[in-house]
């Protein structure tokens, strides 16, 4: 038997989500101060692409000792390095900050000196200061402007109020993603801004099939109420946004458990995005059109309504 079967769709009766919507809104509103306060408290682990600095990658024939490892940089007046290990130990990446006084090849050498001869230096980078703060401007300028966006896309495509949900049911996927960073303490760089974007298009996606539907509805079922259409709508659409999450999710797991480290952050932003992205185009982006101010699409006034 296909596992679809068990799942909801367009031959099950309507889930109550309008109901439900209360309880949906109070989850989001509970992450959201956790997110705000996190933010506001701890900030964000910035990694070197957005703060500027240095990564050494080294691979030893023998198991690396972190104690010992960072007692040789410090011996070598490199003070307050990262040290993350993988392949078992054998290969480390060294993090360190630069100050805008530093000079970048002069802490290189410092670096390769705190090496042993079982060491061998894989690859290394160097981002300025300046560099990496226009690379962090920028790429908070790419969300907002993925968030607008999406809201104007949406508006034009449905109307202004299914264009204001998607736009606050977008930003608060983004906001759970930033404070899914600042919570854990996970290194936000570059391919954090990618997770946040490639989630923002994920979300809109699963978004625009319940709005779709509820509009289909709204012209077509004139003696349903607002409540009822979104409750048939999201239900007929659940089967299809269930299992495409699932499926999306085994890869981005799959990939976060094998991907190493380097890949482990932006897998993990992605997972957690496509449940966040799942929960909130089901239980946020829909009931929020009971509430928010404009028409619906397809509706007739009272007075043209059949008797």
């Amino acid at each position: 038997m296909k596992l679809n079967a068990f799942l909801p769709g367009q031959d099950s009766p309507a889930l109550p989500f309008s109901k439900w919507r209360f309880i949906g809104f109070g989850v989001i509103t509970l992450l959201l101060l956790i997110t705000l306060v996190s933010l506001g408290w701890r900030g964000l682990n910035l990694g070197l692409d957005l703060t500027g600095g240095l990564m050494v990658e080294v691979h030893s024939t023998e198991t690396i000792e972190t104690a010992s490892l960072r007692q040789s940089l410090a011996a070598n007046g490199v003070e307050d390095a990262s040290i993350q290990l993988s392949d078992g130990g054998q290969t480390a990446f060294v993090r360190v900050g630069l100050a805008e006084n530093q000079n970048g090849d002069t802490m290189l050498t410092a670096i390769h000196a705190s090496f042993d001869k079982s060491m061998t230096v894989r690859s290394e980078e160097i981002v300025g200061s300046k560099v990496s703060s226009e690379m962090y401007k920028n790429g908070l300028i790419a969300c907002i402007l993925a968030v607008t966006a999406i809201a104007i896309y949406v508006w034009l495509r449905f109307e202004a109020k299914f264009g204001l949900a998607a736009f606050l049911t977008t930003l608060h996927d983004i906001l759970m993603l930033f404070g899914l960073y600042s919570v854990t303490g996970l290194s936000f760089d570059l391919t954090s801004i990618a997770a946040i974007l490639a989630i923002a298009g994920y979300s809109i996606n699963d978004t625009v099939v319940v709005f779709d539907r509820i509009r289909e509805r709204l012209g077509r079922d004139q003696q349903a109420s607002v409540e009822q259409v979104i409750d048939r709508s999201i239900t007929d659409t659940l089967r299809r946004t269930l299992m495409t999450s699932s499926t999306t999710l085994i890869t981005t797991v799959a990939l976060m458990i094998f991907g190493g480290p380097i890949m482990f952050g932006f897998a993990a932003a992605v997972s957690f995005g496509i449940i966040i992205g799942t929960y909130s185009s089901i239980f946020v982006a829909a009931p929020l059109l009971i509430h928010l101010p404009g028409r619906m699409p397809g509706r007739l006034p009272p007075e043209a309504m059949p008797v």
